[in-house]
């Protein structure tokens, strides 16, 4: 028999896919969407070993400083937590969020589990990094952010209630993953680049994602949806017609080449191929398409859904 669905608790549900090896599955009382069943630890820790740096940082490696475009992460923040206060940035990669908030008055700490990043993010920036949310003092921080982090934990509810004791009474809660409802995903199935096991285990939604924050402990102040932070409308579109043409081991090796061209500083032309001109093309046509763009954020359809929430009272 099926485990029940952590949100809901309800076993009632449908298939969406299966890819690379598994199966994916949506909750028909809650919409929330997950592997079932979920990959052991050793597949997840062989995956994060062998995988993580390569794809997560095509465009955030460690030889950049931190991107001007992704303040909104910052303006979000400070509209429900105030500012030059102290923030605990969880699953901190290589610091450019710290970095960009260190800028702007806040004091800093991060959390990353993955060696490399966190080396590199202490070295670079000299940022205070930890390994663990376990290492971190309790009713510390006024907030705490995620930002792509959730969709990738096996036990999302036990991380939250991890997090929470380390925020003070009335701390912020601030949560970014990819939106399973948005237009890209709709319109193109099990094509969207986000639906990537053992990479990402569980995909919410504006619905589900509020959800899971007030099952938690906290109180939802906003939610809504947006372009996502590394990918734009235009371009995820392209992603998943290459993976239905079978093109994706291609972006793939693509994806690799880019990382390396960047972290190594090479010229501009060694920079030149398809995928990161497909990208700096699409931003273009993205901008362009803007005013149509915001309404589908509105509309709940962005490709990010965001949420922000305050630590409730014992």
């Amino acid at each position: 028999m099926n485990d029940p669905c952590f949100l809901c608790g309800r076993r009632e549900r449908t298939s969406v896919c299966a890819k690379n090896g598994f199966d994916i599955v949506r909750c028909t009382s809650c919409g929330l969407v997950f592997v079932d069943p979920l990959p052991s630890p050793g597949q997840l820790e062989q995956y994060y070993r062998e995988g993580y740096d390569q794809f997560r940082y095509s465009f955030s490696s460690p030889a950049e400083d931190p991107p001007k475009r992704r303040m909104y992460e910052l303006r979000l923040l400070e509209r429900h937590a105030g500012r030059h206060r102290s923030v605990l940035d969880v699953g901190a990669a290589f610091g450019h969020f710290l970095v960009n908030a260190r800028s702007h008055g806040w004091e800093v700490t991060g959390v990353e589990p993955q060696n490399e990043a966190r080396a590199r993010a202490r070295e670079r920036f000299q940022l205070e990094v930890l390994e663990s949310v376990g290492d971190v003092p309790d009713k510390h921080f006024h907030a705490a952010t995620l930002w792509h982090v959730i969709e990738h934990i096996a036990a999302p509810a036990d991380f939250l209630l991890s997090i929470r004791p380390k925020l003070r009474e009335g701390g912020i809660i601030a949560v970014t993953t990819p939106n399973i409802d948005s237009v890209v995903a709709r319109a193109t199935g099990e094509s969207w680049g986000w639906l990537s096991p053992p990479d990402h285990l569980f995909l919410y939604s504006p619905r589900t994602l509020p959800r899971l924050l007030e099952a938690t402990g906290f109180e939802v102040l906003e939610v809504g949806t947006r372009r996502g932070q590394s990918r734009n409308t235009v371009f995820l579109m392209l992603q998943a017609i290459a993976y239905r043409l079978g093109l994706f081991s291609q972006l793939k090796e693509s994806v690799a080449h880019s990382a390396q061209t960047v972290r190594t500083r090479s010229s501009f032309r060694s920079k030149l191929n398809v995928f990161w001109l497909a990208e700096k093309i699409t931003e273009g046509v993205s901008v362009l398409l803007t005013p149509a763009l915001i309404l589908l954020w509105r509309a709940g359809l962005g490709d990010e859904v965001y949420a922000v929430a305050r630590k409730k009272g014992v």
